[in-house]
């Protein structure tokens, strides 16, 4: 069970992730399920993501792929974690 403190500043959001609202180096986490391949641009949101995590901030994010061989379906932010996975 969560304490009473650490969820008093926890808010849900649904937003664009292009544009989140909020102040540069203010969130301490961001969680985004399933949630790479809906986006325009991977790269552009990870840099606004980059933008309101503080030091230290935690990034958590997933996604679908749709063939972990044809890389031109994957998006380009995406193929080094491939690398990584030893697809």
């Amino acid at each position: 069970m969560f304490h009473r403190r650490m969820c008093s500043n926890l808010a849900l959001v649904r937003v664009d992730v292009s544009r989140l609202p909020f102040s540069s180096v203010s969130v301490d986490a961001v969680h985004a399920g399933a949630a790479f391949h809906c986006w325009s641009s991977p790269s552009n949101a990870v840099a606004e993501i980059t933008r309101i995590l503080s030091s230290g901030g935690i990034f958590v994010g997933t996604t679908f792929l749709r063939s972990i061989f044809a890389d031109s379906s994957i998006p380009a932010v995406l193929r080094p974690f491939l690398q990584m996975c030893a697809y």
